[in-house]
């Protein structure tokens, strides 16, 4: 299991960015990403895409449904 610290959460086309820092563990593509993105709402999905700069990582999330991403 990975921990990781949320910096920025952006949205894409259809994807979900979220970047930050690996505190502990390790990512890989297809994991499945749990992030609590208010008080209210969370996302559960696979991650499809790692970028890694230095110590900042951007993590996509894809999501085909218009409607979540627009929430």
């Amino acid at each position: 299991m990975a921990e990781f610290q949320v910096t920025q959460t952006l949205r894409r086309d259809k994807a979900f960015i979220i970047k930050g820092i690996l505190l502990e563990g390790r990512l890989s593509k297809g994991m499945e990403i749990h992030v609590f993105l208010n008080n209210s709402l969370q996302l559960t999905s696979g991650i499809t895409e790692i970028r890694k700069d230095k110590d900042h990582y951007d993590i996509v999330i894809g999501c085909s449904d218009q409607d979540e991403i627009e929430l």
